[in-house]
């Protein structure tokens, strides 16, 4: 019988989610549950893009994901996820 080689896994900081080192370092940069999140889509500038409509002039697209985001939802997540921590 051999001995196998086994690679460590890493866990986020602000959810559940698990995976190898270099998975994590690039997930925990965009978190949804990371309050200092990058956002990837618009850079953190809360618009997608700049575009130039014929005889319209500019208008912003606000980014579907900064904009979603619900802080009373992550509280309510925070509320659960603490209650199954005391029944477990």
């Amino acid at each position: 019988m051999k001995e196998v080689r086994t690679q460590q896994k890493y866990k986020c900081d602000y959810c559940k989610k698990r995976g190898v080192k270099h998975y994590m370092i690039s997930h925990e940069k965009m978190c949804f549950r990371n309050p200092n999140r990058f956002c990837d889509y618009c850079n953190n500038e809360g618009f997608t893009m700049e575009t130039i409509l014929e005889g319209y002039g500019d208008t912003k697209v606000d980014c579907p994901y900064c904009s979603s985001f619900n802080k009373e939802m992550l509280k309510s997540i925070e509320l659960r996820e603490a209650k199954e921590k005391e029944i477990n």
